[in-house]
């Protein structure tokens, strides 16, 4: 999210986007694995090939009328961390390469 190195170069940090839109306000969100699209494909030799397409959403969280976080989708298009999750799903692939744990989520999912 920020607090680390970016996994490719160039790509910006939560905290670079709430900077950039002059955030003041406190808020609290966690960002969500998810499958876009999963296929089984078979290819000319009759091997069955898994087809995975995954991403990133970010869900703000509020808090409820009895104290707990709930997540909410965000509904916010320029909110830091749904810009982040938009860019992190744009280099999915890319970082599931570079960094071990996503290539294993993914190859769970």
């Amino acid at each position: 999210m920020g607090e680390y190195e970016q996994p490719v170069l160039g790509m910006r940090s939560c905290f670079d986007y709430s900077k950039e839109e002059g955030t003041v306000h406190a808020w609290s969100a966690r960002e969500w694995f998810v499958v876009r699209k999963a296929e089984i494909h078979i290819s000319a030799d009759q091997v069955i090939v898994p087809f995975l397409k995954m991403g990133v959403e970010a869900r703000e969280q509020f808090i409820t009328p009895e104290g707990f976080l709930e997540d909410v989708p965000l509904t916010r298009h320029d909110h830091p961390l749904v810009r982040y999750a938009e860019a992190f799903t744009q280099n999915f692939e890319l970082i599931s390469e570079r960094k071990s744990v996503v290539h294993q989520l993914r190859e769970v999912a």
